[in-house]
């Protein structure tokens, strides 16, 4: 019966080869098939599974960025597993009435063509979006803490309304400038550098200009929606006085880094 089975096998996976002996009982293996045996065969050959060490990863399906899911919004790099998006900023904790107010005036100035919408997580950048490796996390959020534990506490206040867009011109932004704490700032910015240097990480804009983002357009419209800033100055002014202080500026105790989707606080002493 084994032999049969050998049998079997040697005539789906041999060559179309002449007498062969096999070892044992001697066994002629002369071809007798007629053609329709042979395209048979052929079938065989065709369906019969390769052993596990040979066969390729089938439907297997990379992960492909939707936009839809994030209003549009487009990656400034592919997603890849293993990496981490990372950055580094002060959260704008507060009630948001003040910034609702100023945003539902602008979407009166600003033409109905251009679709503004508002920021929802509002806060400070301190570092540009990096990749970070996965074993890379928690040697750079040591980095992090170890250098910002004797950074005082500070307060920011705000200035006035001004046009910023992203370095790949796909998305425009209004921001809200920073008055006072800019030392502070550039401080903990140089500190990040730094850090990021050792990762051969990009590091942070060149004389940057601290701001809070409250609205942004997908692509650019930076001239578009330079034409509109004064009257938005105007109408910001206005909300200095109708708005308590407190919705103006921020009272620095403590950084957060996003990390994928994970938050890392530090406080300030």
């Amino acid at each position: 019966m084994a032999n049969k089975s050998a049998l079997a096998l040697i005539c789906i996976y041999g060559e179309d080869s002449s007498d062969d002996d096999v070892s044992g009982p001697r066994v002629s293996t002369k071809r007798v098939h007629k053609d329709e045996d042979e395209e048979n065969a052929v079938k065989r050959r065709e369906r019969l599974p390769l052993p596990s060490e040979f066969q390729k990863v089938e439907n297997v399906s990379e992960y492909t960025d939707d936009p839809s899911n994030h209003e549009g919004r487009l990656r400034s790099f592919p997603h890849e597993r293993g990496n981490w998006a990372t950055y580094i900023y002060i959260p704008y904790d507060k009630d948001h009435f003040g910034i609702q107010d100023l945003f539902s005036k602008i979407q009166l100035i600003i033409p109905s063509t251009i679709e503004i919408k508002p920021v929802d997580d509002l806060h400070i950048s301190l570092t540009k979006t990096v990749i970070l490796k996965h074993h890379w996390i928690q040697s750079f959020s040591d980095s992090i803490k170890e250098n910002t534990i004797f950074i005082k506490k500070f307060m920011i206040m705000f200035d006035g309304i001004k046009v910023y867009c992203n370095e790949e011109r796909t998305r425009t932004f209004l921001g809200i400038t920073v008055k006072s704490g800019h030392d502070s700032l550039i401080k903990l910015v140089e500190i990040f550098d730094r850090c990021l240097l050792e990762y051969k990480l990009s590091t942070f804009y060149k004389d940057p200009s601290f701001h809070m983002s409250i609205a942004w357009v997908q692509g650019d419209f930076k001239e578009e929606l330079g034409k509109y800033v004064t009257e938005i100055n105007n109408v910001f002014i206005q909300l200095l006085n109708t708005y308590t202080q407190d919705t103006w500026y921020i009272y620095v105790n403590y950084l957060l880094c996003k990390i994928g989707n994970k938050s890392f606080q530090f406080n300030l002493c």
